[in-house]
C-alpha cells in the first residue's frame, strides 16, 4: 500500500470518526445533555465531559496512521510480506473493536460481570499479546465510544496497555536472559 492509499484510508477514517462523534454529542445534547463521568462515580468530584471525544478519537486515529507509517517503513528486518503487515494491523483493530463492543453491551445490558471478566480477560491476554500497539488502542476506544463516549475506555485502555508494555518489555526479555543464561550453565 502506498503513502497515498494509506493517506487517503487515515482521512476517510478521520472524517468518519468527527462525524461519528459529532453525531453521539448532538443525541447527547438534546437527550439530557453531554454526559460528564465523575472520578469514582461521585457527583463531588471532578468529572470528565464526553466533548473530550471530539480531541480524543482524531487524535488517536491520527496517531494511529503516524506509528504504522513508522513501522511500515521500519519493517525491513521483519520477515512479514507487506500483506501481512496489513493483515495484522487490521486483525488486532478489528479484534479489539469486537472485545470492546461485546463488554459494552454486557454492561449496557445490566450484565457487569461479563462485561468486568471480559476486562480481566484482557489483561491477562495483554501479558502474552501485544495489545499496547495502537491499532488495538484505537479499536478498543472506537468500539466503546458508542456507548460510554471516548473518554472511559482510553482510560481503561491505559490499563491493559501498561500490562502489555511491562509483559512485552521488561518481563519477556528478563526471562528470556535468563534462560539464556540458565542453558549456557548446563
Amino acid at each position: 500500500m502506498k503513502d497515498r492509499q494509506l493517506e487517503r484510508i487515515r482521512n476517510s477514517l478521520l472524517i468518519i470518526v468527527v462525524i461519528f462523534q459529532i453525531c453521539h454529542l448532538s443525541w447527547e445534547y438534546f437527550n439530557g445533555g453531554i454526559v460528564t463521568h465523575h472520578i469514582l462515580m461521585r457527583s463531588d468530584l471532578p468529572g470528565i465531559s464526553n466533548w473530550w471525544g471530539l480531541i480524543i478519537l482524531p487524535s488517536l486515529v491520527f496517531i494511529t496512521f503516524i506509528r504504522i507509517k513508522r513501522r511500515l517503513l521500519t519493517r525491513a528486518h521483519e520477515a512479514l510480506s507487506l500483506s501481512d503487515f496489513y493483515r495484522n494491523i487490521l486483525i488486532g483493530f478489528m479484534g479489539m473493536l469486537l472485545v470492546s463492543l461485546l463488554a459494552s453491551l454486557a454492561f449496557s445490558f445490566g450484565l457487569q460481570n461479563i462485561a468486568v471478566y471480559m476486562l480481566m480477560g484482557l489483561m491477562i491476554t495483554a501479558l502474552f499479546i501485544p495489545l499496547h500497539k495502537v491499532e488495538c488502542i484505537l479499536g478498543y476506544v472506537m468500539g466503546a465510544a458508542f456507548f460510554t463516549g471516548p473518554v472511559i475506555p482510553f482510560i481503561g485502555v491505559v490499563l491493559f496497555s501498561t500490562v502489555s508494555v511491562l509483559s512485552h518489555y521488561c518481563f519477556k526479555p528478563l526471562l528470556l536472559r535468563f534462560k539464556s543464561v540458565k542453558k549456557d550453565a548446563v
